[in-house]
């Protein structure tokens, strides 16, 4: 930073200011040697894939291929035995794999001397111009690129005690004994697969009557008559109606066709989508189109509708 890039108002001008350092970071090349440029970050470098998404979701499902396979290896004329699985082992590898990724990331635009980095929650302010950290700073171009969060419905008493998200269940301390999973998604049946192979119990509890509904037909079909074989139990046209917690337990009171039922787990993860984190950067005091479900809203080029804005 240098102190011609300080207006009289204080703020910061830059070339290029960056929300976000998933997708985000890569945009950064050697052709802008020359430019001034923000990149701001309010969690880890690397963005969902890289942390959360799907790097480490697919490290654990090679391992719960490998479980798998050892289970069902008779049915091809191999006979062997599935003892358990070293969850904190697992677990470790990955993260020793992936954690030095990201920090290795920061550390390398810490380093770029015509980037600076911020580390917080950014919103904009006005035109190109956002707040971070209480620092204003301001951008020829801006590009957002802030990601997503996990989208957590209003079920009463699920705000009164610990659930996990795709954002957290892949570090938790412990391969939980059963796992409900709220959700019907490939995020909820991919993690669903994971830990059942590793050998917890996991029951699915979807308000469809299909699994993997964003997916094409047949495939969601298909999916939807193979989970018995994979779950210990699948409530399809299933709703949720009460959360509670206990000492090392969660409960949780659903209804379908069949009535009311109660289901007791010692882990709850929710996984009923995600929700694009647009709205929350104030973009309409900047002029940017943000829709109803958090979209930034652009064109087929990636322009938003504030001339200098993409995503």
């Amino acid at each position: 930073m240098t102190d011609n890039q300080q207006s009289a108002s204080g703020v910061l001008d830059f070339d290029l200011i960056i929300l976000g350092t998933g997708s985000g970071n890569s945009l950064i090349s050697h052709e802008m040697r020359d430019w001034r440029i923000a990149i701001v970050e309010r969690g880890v470098f690397g963005g969902t894939c890289l942390n959360r998404g799907c790097i480490p979701s697919k490290m654990y499902v090679y391992a719960a291929d490998v479980a798998h396979i050892i289970k069902h290896a008779a049915r091809f004329g191999v006979h062997g035995t599935f003892e358990h699985a070293d969850w904190l082992s697992i677990r470790d590898r990955v993260f020793a794999r992936i954690d030095p990724i990201a920090a290795g990331g920061r550390d390398y635009r810490l380093g770029n001397d015509n980037v600076t980095v911020f580390e917080g929650d950014a919103h904009f302010t006005g035109e190109r111009e956002l707040e971070v950290n209480g620092q204003r700073i301001r951008g020829t171009n801006v590009v957002i690129a802030a990601g997503a969060r996990s989208f957590i419905p209003a079920f009463p008493g699920l705000e009164d005690g610990p659930y996990e998200t795709s954002d957290t269940i892949m570090r938790v301390d412990r391969l939980p004994k059963h796992l409900i999973v709220l959700g019907g998604g490939f995020i909820a049946t991919e993690l669903g697969y994971v830990f059942s192979s590793l050998g917890a119990r996991v029951t699915i509890v979807n308000r469809s009557r299909h699994l993997l509904m964003a997916e094409d037909h047949d495939i969601s079909a298909r999916y939807t008559a193979l989970a018995g074989e994979m779950f210990d139990e699948v409530l399809l046209g299933t709703m949720v109606r009460r959360v509670a917690y206990g000492e090392g337990n969660v409960v949780v009171e659903v209804s379908n066709d069949e009535g009311m039922r109660t289901l007791e787990g010692d882990v709850l993860l929710v996984a009923t989508g995600r929700r694009p984190n647009g709205d929350q950067l104030n973009g309409g005091s900047a002029g940017i189109h943000v829709n109803g479900d958090g979209h930034v809203v652009v064109d087929h080029y990636g322009r938003t509708s504030a001339p200098g804005v993409w995503a």
